[in-house]
């Protein structure tokens, strides 16, 4: 029996105004990939405008799934976490779940994506001695106390560390403290974050969904609806051969991804890329349960990619 009937792959955006009618680049999607009988069913990717749209559907699929007796996988493509002591300075609490709440009390995100997250960023650096930890802004925005690039931070020795545990061992990971510019996840998480924790909580899955591995630890999990962090680029080879022709990147991804993790499970190994990766120490499995979460599937990258099936 697989751990999971549906699989969802979520591909996040900071847009501040709401992606164009016509799908694009930079935006939400997702795609779904469903275990049966008769084998792995990967349904046509969707895409969403804004964040709170997005929300609304995705809370609407995975209550249909588990009304339904499916378990459902839902992998969002930004971290779930900051390095290990952020947390407990800004909140005074070493968890990670402690600090989504922070930031939920604290983030703005409208219906039409207006957002306040660089004001949000602007108090956390206020939190620190000198210039950073967030950096990356167009140079004509008005805050000053977020650099526009990364060397021109100060007191760095005194700021947190830019990577989590999980980002030194996954190839391209950007530090979480970059907030603009290519490759930058600093935006996405800061309004990711309090996003789940509304995903979480909506009364159609609520009390039915978990966060791995901060309410699971690094083990299968239990719950009928798991929510877990991913990295789309762990399959960076696998989506660009299995891109099609003009088909938009973020697209790919979403739905190559969903597809290995559900033929995976479907074979029966999917269960082992909970556990973390091969070799984490006793210490390192603490920090990632409590505040720094983990990647699924990194350190199993050669199961997910031999899950799919030759071109």
């Amino acid at each position: 029996m697989p751990l999971f009937h549906t699989h969802v792959v979520v591909d996040w955006s900071a847009r501040s105004r709401p992606s164009p009618e016509t799908p694009t680049r930079d935006a939400i999607w997702w795609a779904v990939a469903r275990v049966t009988r008769r084998g792995i069913r990967v349904r046509k990717p969707e895409y969403a405008r804004t964040r709170h749209e997005a929300l609304d559907r995705l809370a609407d699929l995975i209550a249909g799934e588990l009304d339904a007796g499916r378990r459902v996988l839902a992998g969002f493509d930004f971290p779930f976490g900051y390095p290990a002591g952020v947390a407990k300075h800004l909140t005074g609490r070493a968890s990670a779940l402690a600090l989504w709440a922070w930031l939920a009390a604290r983030i703005e995100d409208a219906p039409d994506n207006a957002n306040n997250r660089y004001d949000v960023a602007a108090a956390i650096n206020a939190a620190y001695p000198g210039l950073g930890p967030f950096w990356g802004r167009p140079g004509t925005w008005d805050y000053r106390t977020i650099p526009v690039r990364a060397s021109a931070r100060t007191r760095q020795g005194a700021h947190p560390p830019e990577r989590r545990i999980a980002d030194h061992r996954a190839t391209g990971a950007q530090t979480v403290w970059q907030l603009a510019y290519a490759g930058s996840v600093g935006s996405q998480i800061l309004l990711g974050l309090p996003a789940l924790k509304r995903l979480t909580e909506d009364p159609r899955i609520a009390g039915r969904a978990k966060v791995w591995p901060f309410e699971t630890g690094l083990q299968p999990p239990a719950a009928s609806a798991v929510i877990a962090e991913v990295y789309p680029s762990l399959l960076r080879a696998e989506v660009g051969a299995r891109r099609r022709e003009d088909e938009i990147l973020d697209r790919a991804q979403v739905r190559v991804n969903a597809e290995a993790f559900a033929r995976l499970d479907a074979g029966g190994g999917l269960a082992p890329l909970f556990a973390g990766a091969p070799g984490l120490t006793l210490e390192e499995r603490r920090l990632v349960e409590t505040e720094e979460a983990w990647i699924l599937g990194l350190g199993h990258e050669e199961a997910l990619t031999r899950a799919l099936p030759p071109l």
